[in-house]
C-alpha cells in the first residue's frame, strides 16, 4: 500500500501539483503563526489565525476534492484489478496526508528562510514599531505542528471526495458517467449553522455596546469572518443557485455565451473550486473594509477626536494577507489543475463543428461568469456586514459601503481565469497539445 501511495504520486505528479502549492501557502502562513508564538507575540497569532484558517479550510477542501475527482480513472482502474473500495479510500486519505505534509515543510521552511528580511516590512507601520526589537524567533520546534495541522485540514477537506473515490462503481468512472452534482452534506449543514448562529450571536452584540467603548466593538472584526465562512459552508447550493439567478436574466443567443455558461456551472456543480477560493478571499475584504468604513463615518459624524478606523499597512497584512494569498494560490491552482480536461473540452467542441473564434470566446466567456458570480457572492458579504454595522451604529443602511478592495482581488482572480481559460484553448488551435493525460 505504501508503495502505491508514492508511485501514483510520483505518476501524477502534475495533478498533485496544484494541493502541493496550497500545501506550501498553507505552511508559509503557519510558519508565521508559529514564529509568532516563538515570540511571545500571542495576541498577533489569534489575529492572524482567525482570519486566514477560514480562508485556509475553503481553499484546501475545494482543491483537495478537486484533485482527487481529476484522478477518478485512476482509482477505478485499482478496484478493476483488486484492490478493494476501503483501501482505495485510505490510499487517497493517505495521499492527501503526504502532500499536505511535504507542502507545509517546504512552506515553513520558505518562512524560515525569509523572516529576516520580510518582519521589518511587515512592521512597517509606526503602530508596530514595538515589534522591531523583537528578537526574531523562527520557532523551528513549532514547525512541526504547521505539518501536522496542514495535513490533517487536507485529509479533512477530502475525506469526502476519498470516499466516493472508493464507493462509486468502477464501471460509471470508465464510462465518464460520475454525477458530479455537489449536494450540501450533514457536515456542511452544521458548520453552516454554527457559523450563522455565530454571525447572529456577533451582530446582536453590536446593538447593545457603544461602539466608542474600549474594545466593545471589537467582535465585529469577526463577523466578515464568520459570514464568509457561512457562504463557503453553503458554497455547493449557494454558488450554482446564484449563477443560475443572474444568468437565467441575459439571452442565450450567442454560442460563445451559451457554452461557457453551461460550463461554469458543471464546474460549480463538481465543487466549486474555480471560484470559492476569490469569493472567501474578495468577500472577507469587502467585509472589513465596509466595516472600517462604518466606523470611520460613526467617528467623523460624532467628531470624536483622537480615534480613527483605518487600517495601517502591517494592520492589513496581518489581518487580510493570508486570505488574499491563498484566493491567489487556490484559483491559480485550481485553473491549472483542470488543463488537461480543458484540452478534452476543446478538442470536443472542436470535433462536433464549433469554429476555433466559438471555442475561443466560449473560454473567454467563462472566465468572466465564474468572476461575476465570484463579484457577486463577495459583494453580499461586504453588503450584510454594512448593514448589520450601519444600523447597529445608527447609521443609514450600506453607509461607509467600501467595495472596491475586494474588487481587486476579484480582478486578479479574473486574470488568472482568463489565462488558464483562453492559454490551453489557443494552445490547442496553434497545433502545441499538452502530453495527453495517463487516464484518458
Amino acid at each position: 500500500m505504501i508503495k502505491l501511495i508514492f508511485a501514483d504520486l510520483r505518476y501524477n505528479a502534475a495533478t498533485w501539483a496544484g494541493a502541493f502549492v496550497v500545501a506550501v501557502a498553507c505552511g508559509f502562513l503557519g510558519g508565521w503563526v508559529a514564529s509568532f508564538f516563538a515570540m511571545g507575540q500571542g495576541s498577533l497569532n489569534y489575529t492572524v489565525l482567525a482570519f486566514t484558517i477560514v480562508a485556509a479550510i475553503a481553499v484546501v477542501a475545494a482543491i483537495a476534492n478537486l484533485t482527487v475527482s481529476a484522478q477518478r480513472r485512476s482509482y477505478a482502474l485499482w478496484q478493476l484489478v483488486g484492490v478493494s473500495p476501503r483501501r482505495v479510500s485510505n490510499i487517497v486519505l493517505a495521499q492527501l496526508a503526504v502532500v499536505g505534509a511535504l507542502g507545509a515543510l517546504c512552506g515553513t521552511a520558505i518562512e524560515a528562510a525569509t523572516i529576516t528580511p520580510l518582519f521589518p516590512l511587515v512592521f512597517a507601520s509606526p503602530a508596530y514599531a514595538y515589534m522591531l526589537d523583537v528578537p526574531i524567533n523562527v520557532g523551528v520546534s513549532l514547525m512541526p505542528w504547521v505539518w501536522v495541522a496542514v495535513a490533517i485540514t487536507f485529509v479533512l477537506g477530502g475525506i469526502r471526495g476519498a470516499k466516493a473515490a472508493g464507493k462509486t462503481p468502477a464501471i460509471v468512472y470508465l464510462r465518464g458517467a460520475e454525477d458530479r452534482h455537489k449536494k450540501m452534506t450533514w457536515a456542511r449543514i452544521v458548520m453552516f449553522a454554527a457559523l450563522a448562529i455565530a454571525s447572529v450571536t456577533i451582530a446582536m452584540s453590536l446593538y447593545t455596546t457603544d461602539p466608542t467603548s474600549d474594545g466593545g466593538w471589537s467582535a465585529s472584526l469577526f463577523l466578515p469572518v464568520t459570514i464568509a465562512a457561512a457562504l463557503a459552508a453553503a458554497a455547493p447550493i449557494f454558488l450554482p443557485g446564484l449563477l443560475h439567478a443572474w444568468s437565467a436574466l441575459l439571452p442565450n443567443r450567442l454560442n460563445a455565451w451559451y457554452l461557457a455558461r453551461h460550463k461554469a456551472l458543471y464546474d460549480l456543480d463538481a465543487g466549486g473550486a474555480t471560484e470559492l477560493p476569490v469569493v472567501v478571499g474578495a468577500g472577507i475584504v469587502a467585509g472589513v473594509f465596509s466595516l472600517l468604513g462604518v466606523l470611520q463615518g460613526y467617528i467623523n459624524a460624532h467628531d470624536l477626536e483622537g480615534m480613527n478606523a483605518t487600517l495601517d499597512s502591517t494592520s492589513a497584512i496581518l489581518l487580510l494577507g493570508g486570505p488574499v494569498l491563498l484566493a491567489a494560490v487556490g484559483s491559480a491552482a485550481s485553473m491549472v489543475m483542470v488543463f488537461r480536461q480543458r484540452i478534452n473540452d476543446v478538442s470536443l467542441l472542436s470535433a462536433v463543428g464549433a469554429s476555433p473564434g466559438t471555442v475561443v470566446a466560449s473560454s473567454a466567456c467563462e472566465a468572466v461568469v465564474h468572476a461575476v458570480n465570484s463579484a457577486i457572492a463577495a459583494t453580499l458579504v461586504g453588503l450584510v456586514t454594512s448593514a448589520i454595522v450601519s444600523t447597529a451604529a445608527g447609521m443609514s443602511v450600506f453607509s461607509g459601503l467600501a467595495l472596491g478592495e475586494g474588487g481587486i482581488v476579484v480582478a486578479v482572480g479574473f486574470v488568472l481565469m482568463l489565462l488558464a481559460s483562453v492559454i490551453p484553448t489557443a494552445l490547442t488551435f496553434l497545433g502545441h497539445h499538452p502530453i495527453p493525460s495517463r487516464e484518458t
